[in-house]
């Protein structure tokens, strides 16, 4: 069982599969030539309390833009990633984020990470108003909630998971 549930601002719960977990981590940039790494967050939002659980991750592609200090995905291979789930989900799953790695112990967002944000929480990907972003340093990863205002778009650091304490 997962220990990384986290408290959302309007009362939710946002839960992080272990495997999805242990995938990222995968990509912790601990050498100095790692580039950083990243892709796309799916998963589903349960019916009861509209619960949120993040049961996949894209891992990065080779169309992708890979370099010590940043990560561009493209959407080559991840949306293939997304339409694969989406059939085998029976059209139940969402797109729900995105993550990718910093070569820091513990990563904090840098302006273009939120610009980037800001653009996806824009472009209103199956008409969502709040989105995860995941950013996975080499000692923990730190999730931020976003959400598209009227007023501006909003960004909280909900928590962040201890690579030490993923379960084996």
């Amino acid at each position: 069982m997962s220990k990384a549930i986290y408290s959302l601002p309007d009362n939710r719960k946002l839960k992080l599969c272990d495997d999805v977990l242990k995938m990222m981590f995968s990509y912790a940039q601990d050498h100095k030539k790692s580039p950083e790494s990243g892709g796309i967050l799916i998963g589903r939002i349960l019916n009861c309390e509209s619960h949120i659980v993040v049961d996949d991750a894209s891992e990065p592609m080779k169309s992708d833009v890979q370099t010590r200090y940043r990560f561009i995905r493209k959407s080559v291979g991840h949306q293939e990633f997304f339409n694969e789930h989406w059939e085998n989900s029976e059209g139940r799953c969402y797109y729900l984020g995105e993550w990718h790695t910093h070569p820091e112990a513990n990563p904090t967002p840098s302006i273009i990470d939120k610009q980037e944000w800001g653009k996806l929480l824009y472009e209103s990907i199956q008409d969502q108003n709040q989105l995860y972003f995941i950013i996975v340093g080499t000692k923990t990863l730190v999730i931020w909630y976003g959400e598209r205002k009227v007023s501006g778009n909003t960004f909280l650091r909900i928590g962040s998971f201890n690579r030490n304490d993923i379960q084996n």
